[in-house]
């Protein structure tokens, strides 16, 4: 088994991703042939299913992007779920404290690291590779924090600390909510949540990561983000490269009815 993803941010090197809210496997596919390094499957804003989800785990296994499940928060069950189908990296959404994280990077754990239970279907080539899996999957594995909030900024020491959560990814949107300023990335209360985060992520020696939403297909809105310390970048995904298209589209038949 292997977990690129890891072995990139490991190396001190910048991984990059997109996120699939679409739910069909072909779009996967497509998207680990266009050279992400993670895809991340988004079971928090959109209706996902757990066949459809495994359905995209296979897709992507085509190619050489590592698959990741975003969950809506800290759900042992649903994590171990996840896993057992083949995820090699778990992302959850407000992950607020210590004993969030801790929680979140236990269930990704067999023992005596973690709580996770055994079973790993897939993930373990249906059993063919159970003994195999199971010695080594605790190494490959990763639980990723999503920071959404002023709380998570204030414990952001604490919850670096935590044994076994091996990055952030800053959610820009929920946090610039919740700092009050919606959508303003580039308010000095955004900016300098951002700047704490970052920093803290540096002293604990772990990768901090950021989801892109001001221009994200413009080249320097990803070299900020690279410059500014970040290694883990969310790039868009099926949902902004989609509509978007539309709007470019629905831009020129307004020129031409007009």
């Amino acid at each position: 088994m292997r977990n690129r993803t890891k072995e990139l941010l490991d190396a001190g090197k910048t991984a990059l991703g997109a996120q699939l809210r679409f739910g069909a496997p072909a779009i996967a596919e497509l998207f680990g042939h266009a050279d992400f390094d993670w895809l991340i499957i988004d079971a928090e804003h959109s209706p996902q299913t757990a066949p459809g989800i495994q359905a995209q785990i296979q897709a992507i296994g085509n190619t050489h992007a590592t698959p990741v499940i975003r969950l809506p928060k800290v759900d042992v069950e649903q994590i171990r779920l996840y896993l057992d189908m083949g995820v090699m990296i778990v992302a959850c959404a407000f992950v607020n404290t210590a004993a969030d994280a801790q929680l979140g990077a236990r269930a990704c754990r067999y023992p005596p690291q973690g709580i996770r239970g055994w079973g790993p279907h897939r993930a373990a080539q249906y059993g063919m590779q159970a003994k195999q899996y199971t010695d080594t999957i605790n190494d490959h594995v990763m639980f990723v924090s999503l920071i959404e909030t002023q709380e998570a900024v204030d414990n952001i020491d604490s919850i670096l600390a935590v044994d076994g959560m091996d990055a952030l990814l800053i959610g820009a949107v929920d946090l610039a909510i919740s700092l009050g300023v919606p959508f303003d990335f580039q308010n000095p209360v955004f900016q300098d949540a951002e700047h704490k985060v970052l920093d803290a992520a540096r002293r604990a020696g772990k990768p901090s990561g950021l989801g892109l939403y001001e221009s994200p297909l413009d080249p320097a809105s990803l070299q900020r983000a690279i410059a500014a310390g970040h290694r883990n970048i969310l790039i868009g995904g099926d949902e902004f490269l989609l509509t978007s298209g539309c709007q470019q589209f629905n831009e020129i038949f307004t020129k031409i009815r007009s």
